[in-house]
């Protein structure tokens, strides 16, 4: 036995530094191995005195000491004999700290499972998974001939459950990842076709059948030239390099994924795939489950704790092929990690905007870095960062301009709106040309897509006498009406209000709705043409990943003619059948004083009109504006530019004026209840810092309140910090950090920093 002095992270506590502890190892402890490791340490005077009362600890580096050291300090008592997630997640949670500037406890705390957190054991799980019987055969022939089976989930439960025989029980999480419920589950089970069972993951290993294991369990289309080169590229690299593929919506991403994807398998090595959204997840999941015969397992926010965990360990333990999962995923122990790919990389879903505030792309480089390995950014409109880093040659581009299976780019058309009549259809925002069109191309038997960043049924609600507006008690913010619901919502806290028939100010019974949503749009549809189904997808229609799959089922199959919703539409969905897609309301995006703003709807327009035209079928594309003689909108439709001549232009205009990717920036800010305490606090830490040379090399706002500066009840202040390098800015928030340190927080106010900030606040 021997006694170390170990520095310990608090995970969950907002303290920037570590403490030191003494530890006893014992002969086969191995310290570098502990390094991330679990322990449990007195903190506090309370908690020192409280018998018991302990915190979970991370150990963050051994030290030299002498005797006399460690008898003064408090023992840690280990829970790990080894670090649970890994070296590479390791030190990708510590270099976040360090590139976020949040406290080192409060980063492992936001990367790791609720289990790892309270404590428990890292070790294989049996897991609850679902086989077919061996009467399933005789059932399932029993049952069709009666017409019992007909239901098209319980078909596909049944083909799933064939299909993954050869690798055991499938686990219940990964079914419900295919779209497929507990109802559906139970069903079959009833019918003795199913059978739940415990297993251990130990059926789940794959690496160490390679010699008889086929890695492709179904063969996918024969790929393009631009494909092929693509793959064989990335392929071939066997370290470390940045990859942007830039692919044009319908080019066949997907497909270069998959092809990479299997000779990374066929090594024995598994793979990352970052996606933004859990709604795209039972799509992707699916396809990759169908092209291999490895495990391919999920981990989103959709997940339970316990699901979350077990996905966890499969793949720390070496049981899973491949990892597909949104940001937070990136912390998944993956031993065996040949490959990571960011898909859709530019998408705003994957930075965090609370706690450790960290840009998923920034860390799975890291962490790629760390691995050794290729990562791959994959889009049709990458953000202008990616782009000038690839023009710099820090990343290898490679260009999918091309659609694959021979379908064709849409053909686009501007309509001025100045110059459309005034009727019911543009009151909800749709245009004579658009109705017209619509109803050609429903005619045909065709579908069309209606693109409207807005929900609810109108913008705001407001009295015709007195002027009131109806605005949310707990936030800055004028609530939207929601018809269907009979209700006024604020669409940041979901304060809700029943719809009021009279002002509360005057008695006027005399209230007018302005603006339009997809509910409005929705309901002009049904009325405008009553013979054809009409499908809205946004967050009032879809509540959970079962809504959003059989919306998808339904337009898919073609029982749904007209789609309208909002940004969920805009990402990689496939609507084969898609012929026209009208996008409503651009004008917002243009003349917002956020900087990022054209490049957000540059990257809205294409991807949005991507949907049109993916099969065989010609697309059209209309866009309806007020200010058509927009350079943005302009060049965007013109058939001789691409989305990336149009980021080329929006680069340069950043660089004459000092914008990033030429600069780097970071947001201060703190917020409270009490409005007095949060402005002041920011204040205090501002004055101190503009005393220190470090001050002098960067562009610092005043102290600003937010745009919307009340929210859930909390006033909200902020600094924008403007560097020429990012020495200068890790210098600046080091000095922040440490001022902050020194006055303490005041209790009830919150402080944050967030680096390389996407929104303006």
């Amino acid at each position: 036995m021997s006694v170390s002095i170990v520095s310990v992270a608090l995970v969950n506590r907002p303290i920037f530094t570590t403490y030191d502890y003494r530890l006893n190892l014992k002969k086969h402890h191995d310290p570098e191995k502990l390094i991330g490791s679990r322990v449990l340490v007195p903190f506090s005077q309370h908690q020192i005195t409280k018998k018991g009362a302990t915190s979970l600890g991370i150990i963050t580096a051994f030290k030299d000491h002498s005797f006399t050291q460690v008898a003064s300090l408090n023992e840690a008592t280990l829970i790990d004999e080894e670090c649970p997630f890994g070296e590479d997640i390791f030190k990708t949670i510590m270099f976040a700290s360090e590139y976020c500037h949040y406290p080192i406890g409060q980063c492992f705390f936001a990367a790791l499972p609720l289990a790892l957190r309270e404590g428990k054991e890292c070790a294989l799980p049996k897991i609850e998974g679902l086989t077919l019987t061996e009467k399933a055969p005789t059932l399932i022939a029993s049952y069709k001939e009666k017409g019992k089976l007909r239901a098209p989930l319980q078909l596909k439960l049944i083909e799933i459950l064939t299909e993954n025989k050869a690798q055991g029980a499938m686990p219940i999480s990964a079914i419900k990842d295919r779209g497929i419920g507990t109802p559906i589950i139970n069903a079959l089970i009833e019918k003795g076709i199913a059978k739940k069972v415990k297993s251990d993951l130990g059926e789940l290993n794959w690496s160490e059948k390679l010699d008889t294991l086929e890695i492709i369990k179904t063969s996918g289309p024969i790929l393009n030239a631009e494909q092929q080169i693509a793959v064989d590229t990335i392929s071939s690299i066997l370290e470390f390099k940045t990859f942007l593929l830039n692919g044009i919506t319908g080019s066949g991403k997907t497909e270069v994924y998959l092809n990479v994807i299997a000779n990374i398998l066929k090594k024995g090595k598994a793979v990352l795939v970052l996606i933004p959204e859990i709604a795209l997840t039972p799509q992707t999941f699916e396809r990759f489950q169908k092209r291999f015969n490895v495990p391919v397992i999920s981990m989103h926010s959709a997940l339970s704790d316990k699901e979350r965990f077990e996905a966890y360990l499969a793949m720390k333990f070496g049981k899973g092929g491949v990892l597909v999962g949104t940001r937070s995923a990136l912390f998944t122990p993956i031993p065996n990690l040949g490959l990571i790919i960011l898909d859709e990389e530019h998408d705003s879903s994957f930075k965090q905007t609370d706690n450790l505030r960290y840009h998923a792309r920034t860390l799975a480089i890291k962490r790629a870095q760390l691995c050794n390995c290729p990562i791959v950014l994959g889009s049709a409109t990458p953000c202008l960062e990616t782009i000038h880093n690839a023009d710099l040659g820090i990343y290898e581009r490679l260009d999918l301009i091309n659609r694959a299976g021979g379908a064709s780019l849409p053909n686009f058309e501007l309509i001025n709106l100045t110059l459309e009549p005034m009727s019911h259809g543009m009151n909800c925002g749709i245009g004579t040309t658009l109705e017209n069109a619509i109803g050609e191309e429903t005619v045909k038997g065709n579908q069309v897509l209606l693109f409207l960043n807005r929900r609810g049924y109108s913008r705001h609600l407001f009295c015709h006498r007195c002027g009131k507006i109806f605005t949310c008690p707990h936030c800055d913010n004028v609530m939207t009406v929601h018809r269907q619901e009979n209700a006024l919502i604020c669409h940041i806290c979901d304060h809700r209000e029943n719809l009021p028939r009279i002002c509360p100010e005057c008695n006027c019974n005399e209230l007018l709705e302005t603006g339009f949503g997809t509910e409005q749009v929705e309901e002009f549809l049904h009325n405008r043409y009553p013979d054809v189904t009409v499908e809205r997808i946004d967050r009032d229609t879809v509540k959970n990943r079962e809504d959003l799959e059989a919306k998808i089922n339904r337009i898919r199959s073609g029982k749904t003619c007209i789609i309208v919703g909002t940004q969920m539409l805009a990402k990689g969905h496939d609507f084969p059948d898609v012929t026209l897609v009208g996008i409503l309301d651009i004008d917002a995006g243009l003349f917002s004083d956020d900087f990022r703003s054209l490049e957000f709807t540059a990257q809205l327009i294409t991807q949005v009109a991507g949907r049109a035209g993916r099969a065989l079928k010609q697309g059209k594309v209309i866009i309806q504006s007020h200010h058509p003689e927009n350079f943005l909108i302009y060049g965007l439709i013109e058939e001789r530019r691409s989305y990336m001549e149009i980021a080329h232009l929006l680069i340069n205009m950043r660089e004459q004026l000092h914008l990033p990717p030429f600069t780097y920036q970071a947001s201060i800010s703190t917020n409270s209840e009490d409005r007095e305490k949060a402005h002041l606090f920011l204040l205090e830490i501002m004055t101190k810092i503009n005393q220190l040379p470090e001050a002098l090399t960067v562009e610092a706002t005043p102290v600003l309140p937010d745009k919307i500066e009340k929210r859930q009840n909390r006033h909200y202040f902020h600094v924008v910090i403007t560097c020429h390098s990012l020495q200068d800015r890790k210098a600046y928030l080091d000095k922040i950090v440490l001022i902050v340190t020194q006055l303490q927080i005041p209790p009830k106010v919150r402080f944050a920093i967030d680096v390389d900030p996407l929104i303006m606040t």
